[in-house]
């Protein structure tokens, strides 16, 4: 295949994409849960016919990461599908990342001829399972968390089945919700096989196809090139899970001229709880922390990852196998992952990596008679070597927005009390932890809450000489005004009239501060 030159690549790139980009946007006016039209949890991604990511939106980066195994999965299970068809998947061991993330993909075709998937994996505000929201703060098997669907054919010929849509509807505390936004990631999913369509209707089948393997070839060679510049070495490193007892996650870092190796082989094993992440989820975050230290310009597709190898045993804490619980390992334990990797890479390359940031998502879940609610609050960014940490925003492996309190208010009994900056909570030093977030919710009726959060014991550590950042709080104000400290994992009953309290983490310090 002829490869493009270098100015029709760069406008095709753009042109490509801009598809995931418009997937989103469609997506996110047209669903129906303030967790996807408000929070924007959700992403969109283009693959070639050989499974290969060509092209995907800059939305959640624990999203995306996994969201090549989902197209494995499906490319498996289903290698003759036809225009029109959409699989719906959000099972971890198949693809998935936890299950309200739930993943619809569909393929398209130009004269029969299978050139690629189109997919898009959004968080559900629940699925089902024993708590409303379906993120339970101790869960032990996969089935507490709610419904579990592998690869299945959700529309056939651009019908949906029946069936499917039967049992989701039995499954989940709010049909008309999940169907809606289930709607929505069609219409997305449909909006991203006419884009593809219409390019290679402009540009010609040829023109595609040079197009992905150009692509893909020039993001390899430019890692590559990228890696000859970054010192040899190996380095270890381990930080820890809030559990009963603290949960190891430890790794080997090794970087050689054409290599990058990240070997979990000490890390404790798979859990009796949550904590536990899909192989898919430890990938995304590994590839999240080498992206960040690649140059922003080059292009996130399959080629970028051709060069890093992920080591994990099986029945690992980031390698379960079924029926281990997940719900955790997605959100918290990704996080984890991410900080442990950098305090590796900083054994090497000390100046261009940033102190630990609040490494939770601190994730809230709660409902009542048919609604449900989630979100993630933001903390504080670690600090840099040239600049303090960013104030309260959503760190390294979410990218969520939070929910606008106007928002929450109007559709839920509930009412937020303070939304506020966590003063001299970020780590001190020659530059500054961002400071965390507090958030307090007063509940009108009686609710089911759950709570997934770490750094409630162990503290976001600050870089050369910079201090840590302060650890977070949960905290439950009775209505007579008893005061009760939360664990990081609960799930309890709220009363009306009572006020949860989220303080959430501040990013560690980098260096020494300067005397004055």
């Amino acid at each position: 295949m002829k490869k493009l030159d270098p100015v029709t690549l760069e406008v095709f790139k753009h042109l490509i994409l801009a598809i995931p980009e418009e997937m989103g946007a469609n997506l996110r006016r047209t669903a129906f849960s303030d967790n996807i039209k408000e929070r924007m949890d959700e992403s969109c991604a283009l693959f070639d016919a050989r499974g290969r990511l060509i092209a995907q939106a800059e939305h959640i980066p624990v999203h995306l990461g996994a969201m090549p195994s989902a197209v494995e999965n499906v490319m498996r299970d289903f290698p003759q599908l036809e225009p029109g068809d959409q699989i719906i998947v959000n099972d971890p061991y198949r693809g998935g990342s936890h299950l309200p993330d739930i993943t619809l993909i569909a393929p398209f075709f130009r004269q029969d001829k299978l050139k690629g998937y189109v997919g898009n994996r959004a968080h559900h505000a629940d699925v089902g399972g024993k708590t409303p929201g379906s993120m339970p703060g101790i869960s032990v098997h996969l089935q507490e968390e709610g419904i579990i669907i592998p690869p299945t054919l959700f529309l056939r010929a651009g019908e949906i089945q029946k069936g499917v849509l039967d049992t989701i509807k039995r499954e989940t505390r709010n049909p008309v919700e999940r169907i809606g936004d289930l709607n929505a990631q069609v219409g997305a999913n449909i909006l991203g096989v006419s884009c593809c369509l219409e390019f290679i209707e402009n540009y010609s089948e040829e023109k595609f196809d040079s197009f992905v393997d150009s692509i893909i070839d020039y993001s390899k060679q430019r890692v590559a090139a990228h890696l000859k510049l970054l010192p040899e070495g190996t380095a270890s490193a381990v930080d820890y899970l809030e559990g009963d007892k603290p949960i190891p996650i430890h790794l080997t870092l090794q970087i050689d001229k054409n290599k990058i190796t990240v070997d979990f082989q000490k890390t404790a094993p798979q859990s009796p709880g949550n904590h536990n992440a899909p192989l898919s989820v430890t990938k995304s975050a590994v590839y999240y922390v080498i992206r960040c230290l690649l140059p922003s310009d080059i292009p996130p597709n399959y080629g970028c990852y051709e060069a890093i190898e992920v080591k994990v045993p099986p029945q690992n804490l980031l390698n379960p196998q079924f029926p281990a619980a997940v719900s955790s390992g997605n959100v918290e334990t990704s996080q984890r992952i991410v900080d442990v990797l950098l305090l590796a890479f900083s054994q090497i390359i000390s100046d261009r990596i940033p102190a630990q940031g609040q490494g939770t998502m601190n994730n809230i879940a709660f409902g009542w008679e048919g609604k449900t609610y989630y979100e993630t609050i933001g903390g504080g960014m670690g600090a840099t070597s040239e600049h303090d940490g960013a104030d309260g925003v959503q760190v390294h492996m979410t990218n969520t927005a939070n929910t606008p309190v106007e928002a929450l208010e109007n559709t839920f009994p509930v009412r937020i009390v303070k939304y506020s900056l966590r003063k001299n909570s970020g780590g001190k030093g020659k530059y500054r932890g961002g400071m965390g977030i507090c958030r307090e919710f007063f509940f009108l009726k009686d609710t089911t809450v759950s709570i997934q959060s770490e750094r409630r014991k162990f503290p976001p550590k600050g870089l050369a000489g910079g201090s840590d950042g302060k650890c977070g709080i949960n905290l439950l104000y009775r209505s007579d005004g008893t005061k009760i400290s939360l664990p990081g994992r609960i799930t309890f009953q709220a009363h009306q009239g009572e006020t949860l309290v989220i303080e959430t983490p501040g990013g560690g310090g980098w260096g020494s501060k300067v005397e004055s």
